[in-house]
């Protein structure tokens, strides 16, 4: 049996209230329970951060796939008139949404949301023949409808949700109270209400803390005396304050002095204000009640643990679950003796009239001064509380879904079928006062389209945003070539390799570019806008550091709608020596990492050097992120012709190729920039060629950042052409034949983050010489010689030595060092993102 959980009263401003903690709850029971069935989870992608705390709380117990995100036209909270055309689209493409899961039953443990929220749920507006079922917890608003639905739009927005709720198959009340309730009110049938009552969670337990602990909470909360706690889940006239504080103004003054009301919940800034008026009328002092607002769960537990009594006086529940935790805790609770309340506390001298002042009042004064009664109050409540249980609940509902009477006639199956026309067709009909505008009806199609994305093929989108501009011909970018190269040619099952750029303000796919770089034409082709889709996989290889306050939020959705997001880290020097870059860059760097360490499913570094310093620098600066973050690591590939190698020799190629062979000649790689040791290495073969030294030295690589005085002594060397070679922005191809006519690879980097010129010089059989660093150790290890220092005279010193090595054939070999073609390093990629594993 599918089961299908619409999971909306878990996201909503309801998951800080005791309907969105009894959402949760209920459904991990239910899926604990589950055995041989089949439940899938749905989340409304309007609110993503709600996502990752769900996502979190199932990681151990569901498969990902089966949590679903649905997107809807937003916004949609109908207390705004203008949203109300597209609160109803809303509930059709989630009707629609949910048809194509072919679910047995969906579940929906809180129909009443989308009122102040983004959030759309009802029954049998699109999909009439979905098994429906819907916990109920109350009808407060219908019973009262004076206090709460005074206005037409709340009035209007009731009446079509308990529309629905009379088409539901099954209702699950959380109390006998609310069953009758709804047997009375709505006419139903009490056959088809199935008390399953409610529970805390396990968390609520008596516990013990250290003194510091209590006071540091207390100080901060304003608390200094003893505690009568109210945990009341809102501020509406039913929770009764003014009754309330006046019974609390009623206490005795020896109470009045050594305790204080504490009121502990989520509140806004216009109830705090209303509570403020009533207390001061009242005739209770500021420091008398204590408003702490939205208290974290462990805060919330510590309170219930350390109030001398609980206080309910509410006048209207569904079920009253601040009064179950309160005793499950071994607080002494007392509270009204009206609706489900005294089902859950079940012991009638703790109850009192909610309608009388004077009831309250003795009732408070009697446990704050009887230790007996308020001892007998803590050891009922734990024995009560023992009662009620989430197994129980859950193991109730699966007894009514397996005894329902299964599907008779047509198969849900084919309903499916055509079933994208016939939602249009259903929305372009609504009936409704508002308009709609060319907007709504595009995030009408965009919410459809990633709703219809089950069963098309996955995208692996490759964000080449910075190349589709330039190719800097950078070590980056020859990565983000060739691992894209390599990807197009890897024939994936169920995968498309789909290159992606952001255009400033959306993703487009790059169409043309991909043509271009496959060597076909491109006239008549245009990039479309990305669709992102639910088991997609976005990855970036290249750097974008630039666009980060732009790309968090499009990322940080992409993450919550179910789109796997990972990125290539290639180093953190920026961060390790700012130094060594102009000022302002470390900054820009700083906030792509934190972005991208709050964002990404995971980050793979191009080493294992730099995926432990990423390590230490996330243990650090820990991200604000539920799941934890994984850090991998994989190799890059050597082989040039394989990464899309740039072409051109110039004129004077053979020359200096010809003079590199006469000599022996060192051959260093890389970008002109402060790291790369240039300097030290100009100064000493500069002192190599003063004691007459027969050696040449040849840099590759364009003039970068903070070295103009560096570059003035390169070009103005008297040297220069006949034993030093500056050999700037040369194609690839003529770069292998440099490679072919040197004698070793010279690598005195500072700082790396791999150090693909190692790699490619081995695939050349070049012997390297290179600065003991950590990560020229893991790449090259034995198969390289090493040195230390930064003055001239100790690298001059090596290249001594190793020569005196490298003539009597003793120096190390790069013959045999381990080095990846790019289709290996492609793979080893993919392995850290799992592809091979969803594929």
């Amino acid at each position: 049996m599918r089961i299908v959980i619409d999971m909306q009263g878990a996201q909503t401003e309801s998951r800080f209230r005791g309907i969105g903690r009894s959402a949760l709850s209920l459904t991990l029971a239910l899926v604990r329970n589950a055995g041989t069935h089949d439940i899938w989870l749905v989340l409304n992608a309007a609110f993503p951060d709600s996502i990752f705390s769900i996502r979190k709380a199932f990681a151990d117990l569901l498969p990902e796939s089966r949590l679903r995100v649905f997107d809807i036209p937003t916004p949609v909270a109908e207390r705004e008139p203008a949203n109300v055309w597209r609160a109803r689209a809303g509930e059709k493409i989630r009707e629609h949404f949910l048809q194509q899961l072919q679910p047995d039953f969906v579940l929906i443990p809180s129909l009443f949301e989308g009122y102040v929220d983004d959030a759309v749920s009802s029954i049998g507006l699109f999909a009439p023949n979905i098994k429906t079922a819907v916990v109920l917890h109350d009808l407060i608003p219908l019973m009262k409808p004076n206090v709460y639905l005074a206005q037409p739009q709340q009035r209007h927005y009731y009446d079509g949700k308990i529309q629905s709720l009379k088409k539901a198959d099954l209702l699950f009340s959380i109390s006998a109270h609310s069953k009758q309730e709804a047997v009375q009110a709505l006419g139903l049938q009490e056959h088809s209400i199935i008390t399953i009552a409610s529970a805390a969670d396990g968390c609520f337990r008596p516990e013990s803390y250290g003194h510091e602990t209590v006071s540091a909470l207390f100080l901060r909360l304003g608390i200094s005396r003893k505690v009568v706690m109210y945990a009341p889940g809102g501020f509406d006239p039913r929770k009764n304050f003014v009754n309330l504080f006046a019974a609390y103004a009623g206490l005795p003054q020896n109470l009045r002095d050594t305790h204080q009301l504490v009121i502990v919940s989520k509140i806004t800034d216009g109830d705090r204000q209303n509570l403020q008026a009533l207390r001061k009328k009242s005739g209770l002092a500021e420091h008398e009640v204590v408003v702490t607002g939205y208290v974290s769960d462990a805060e919330l537990i510590l309170l219930y643990n350390r109030a001398t009594l609980f206080v309910f006086p509410s006048r209207h529940e569904g079920f009253g679950l601040p009064v179950l935790e309160a005793m499950s805790c071994g607080t002494p609770t007392i509270g009204s003796d009206t609706t489900s309340i005294p089902e859950v506390i079940g012991f009638q001298e703790a109850l009192f009239d909610p309608d009388s002042v004077a009831s309250i009042s003795a009732k408070i004064t009697q446990a704050l001064t009887d230790d007996a009664f308020r001892h007998q109050l803590s050891q009922h409540g734990l024995q009560q509380a023992a009662k009620f249980s989430w197994d129980s609940c859950a193991l109730k509902i699966w007894t009514a879904f397996e005894g329902y009477p299964k599907r008779q006639g047509s198969d849900l199956a084919a309903e499916v079928s055509g079933s994208f026309n016939n939602v249009l067709d259903a929305i372009a009909h609504i009936s409704c006062p508002c308009e709609y505008s060319e907007a709504d009806l595009r995030q009408v199609a965009k919410a459809i389209a990633f709703n219809t994305a089950v069963g098309l093929p996955r995208q692996l989108l490759y964000d080449i945003s910075e190349l589709v501009q330039r190719d800097a011909k950078s070590g980056i970018q020859r990565v983000v070539r060739s691992i894209l190269l390599e990807l197009f040619t890897i024939d994936f099952d169920g995968l498309v390799v789909r290159p992606i750029y952001f255009d400033g303000q959306q993703y487009r796919y790059a169409e043309r570019f991909s043509a271009r770089f496959l060597g076909k034409p491109d006239a008549d082709i245009a990039d479309g806008v990305v669709e992102f889709n639910q088991g997609d996989t976005y990855l970036a290889v290249d750097l974008n550091a630039h666009l980060t306050p732009f790309l968090h939020p499009l990322h940080a959705r992409l993450q919550a709608q179910g789109v796997y997001v990972y990125f290539v880290v290639h180093d953190i020097l920026l961060l390790q020596r700012p130094d060594w870059w102009p000022e302002g860059t470390s900054a820009v760097f700083a906030k792509w990492l934190a972005s991208i360490t709050e964002v990404a499913t995971g980050l793979i570094c191009v080493s294992e050097t730099v995926a432990n310093q990423v390590r230490a620098w996330v243990n650090a600066n820990p991200p604000p992120r539920l799941m934890p973050l994984p850090i991998s690591f994989f190799h890059l590939g050597a082989d040039v012709e394989n990464s899309v190698p740039t072409l051109g020799i110039p004129d004077d190629a053979d020359t200096v190729l010809s003079a590199l062979s006469q000599a022996p000649s060192f051959l260093s790689v890389g970008t002109i920039e402060p790291r790369k040791g240039h300097a030290q290495t100009l100064a000493a073969f500069e002192l190599l060629w003063s004691e007459g030294v027969d050696v040449n030295l040849v840099i590759v690589g364009k003039q970068g950042w903070m070295i103009e005085s560096l570059a003035s002594r390169l070009k103005n060397h008297k040297l220069l052409n006949k034993r030093l070679f500056w050999l700037q922005g040369i194609s690839d191809e003529y770069l292998e034949k440099v490679y072919g006519a040197s004698t070793c690879l010279l690598a005195a980097s500072e700082g790396e983050g791999f150090g693909l010129p190692l790699i490619e010089a081995a695939n050349q059989r070049l012997p390297i010489i290179a600065r003991d660093i950590p990560i020229f150790r893991e790449v090259a290890g034995e198969y390289a010689y090493f040195f230390n220092g930064l003055q001239p005279e100790m690298l001059a010193d090596a290249i001594h030595q190793w020569l005196g090595l490298y003539a009597a054939e003793a120096a190390p070999k790069s013959d045999n060092m381990p080095w990846q073609k790019w289709c290996q390093s492609t793979r080893q990629l993919l392995a850290a993102m799992q592809i091979s594993e969803r594929v």
